[in-house]
This record gives C-alpha cells, structure tokens and sequence, in this order.
C-alpha cells in the first residue's frame, strides 16, 4: 500500500539502556525509524516535534511522579499529537489485571509487562501502525486539494493553526501571504478567488504555485486561482523575498 511507503516512526521512550538498544534493533530491521530517549522531561516535546506513529513508553520513566501514568495523561491530552498514535506503555515486572485497566483509563493501547516477548511486540506494533497510517491518509485526503496536491481551505486552515502555535511558542515569526493573478494586463482580481480562468490554466498556475514554495511554507489553494501561503520563522525581510519568489 503506498501510505507504508515511508518508513514508520517509533517514538522509544525507556531508561534500560540495554532494553532500549535491543528493541531499537528489532524494529529497525523491521522497517521502523526509531528515535529513543531516557528522560521524562524530553517525551512530549519530542512527540509534538517529531509526530511519531507509534509510541512506546515505559512507567519506569515516570516513578518520581504521584502517579506513573501521569505521562501517558498528558501525551493523550495534548492536542498535537494524534489521537490515533498507539501508545504502548511497558513496565518491569508482571502486568497485572488492575494495572492493564488503568493504562487502558489513561489512553494507553495496551501495558507489556516482563518477561517481553519482542517478536509478538513489533506484530502487534505492525497492526497499530497499518491503522494509524490509513487513517492519517484518510483525514489528508480530506485536507488536500486532489489537482494541485496543495492543502484546501480546511486543510490550510489548520495547518496555519499549527504553525501559529509552533512559532508562538518558540518565539519565531509567521509569515502569511495571498496570491491572486490580475485580469489581462493588470485589472483587479474579480472578487474571491481571482480572475476567470480555464481549468486547465487554473491548475497549471497551482501547480506554479507549489513549485516556488518551500518545503516549511503551508500553501493553500483557497480559490480556483487564489492561494495562501504561511511561512514560518520569516520576518519581514523574508516575507517580501517570499512574494517577489512566487510572483516572479
């Protein structure tokens, strides 16, 4: 299926460095990206950054807290990260009925306790990530506007969203732009969306459009020949270099 075209990626979470190394070359060779940390503190920065497909975190890391579930808490709740990424919490030690209940309670997909039998894991990880991938491909589709695979208004909207939030909290400037071609030799736009244009010319400009941007921009195609653009850490200067880029 194309969607398992690129390799997933494993969020690892554990402070075993032994346990760690293992299960880091088990799914490498299973066709995973892996990246691990040992610290509680650097889990859900790592997740909002990096956007794994699957994460898998043991309670260990979370023993000075009231209550080791209290990251898996926080990594359900927070709103950048899907609620479609499997979280599989590992503990030392049988799993116990009352323990599964609870990390199920606390938006785990499932608690692995000793001894760990890591074939059976990376299966079971293979069916989360199938899923969780189908789905991204699923509310994509739905973001995408299927011509010029540029976003659509839902899918900038949110976008823009997001980077609002990134930029806000690292302190970068957000750079918003819209395009829209002139009639003939230079009249007005014509409203919302632009000039009449053929279909065909319609999406041969989008397609313009898309090879000027950046990788980091966030392009939308917000009309038939209106398009959006959101470009994160450029400030003015950078702002006016994107426009001259794109209309040129």
């Amino acid at each position: 299926m194309e969607y398992m075209t690129v390799e997933p990626l494993v969020l690892l979470a554990n402070a075993d460095k032994w346990l760690t190394e293992s299960l880091e070359s088990v799914l490498t060779h299973g066709g995973y990206r892996v990246i691990t940390t040992g610290k509680r503190q650097q889990v859900l920065e790592m997740a909002r950054r990096q956007l794994p497909d699957v994460i898998l975190l043991d309670l260990g890391l979370d023993q000075r807290a009231s209550d080791n579930l209290t990251l898996c808490r926080a990594l359900r709740a927070d709103g950048m990260i899907s609620r479609a990424t499997p979280i599989i919490l590992t503990t030392s030690g049988p799993a116990l009925r009352q323990q599964q209940i609870d990390a199920l309670r606390a938006g785990a997909w499932e608690l692995r306790g000793d001894p760990l039998d890591m074939e059976e894991l990376v299966l079971r990880i293979g069916v989360y990530v199938q899923g969780k991938l189908e789905l991204d491909r699923i509310n994509n589709e739905g973001l995408i506007d299927r011509v010029s695979g540029l976003y659509n208004d839902v899918g900038v909207t949110r976008r823009a969203s997001e980077l609002a939030a990134f930029t806000a909290r690292e302190g970068l400037p957000l750079a918003c732009a819209v395009f829209r071609p002139q009639n003939g030799t230079g009249g007005g736009g014509g409203g919302r969306g632009g000039p009449s244009l053929s279909g065909s010319a319609a999406d041969r400009l989008a397609q313009a459009v898309k090879q000027a941007g950046r990788v980091s921009d966030a392009i939308g195609r917000t009309g038939p020949v209106e398009f959006t653009v959101f470009a994160p850490a450029t400030d003015e200067t950078g702002a006016e270099g994107m426009v001259q880029r794109i209309t040129d």
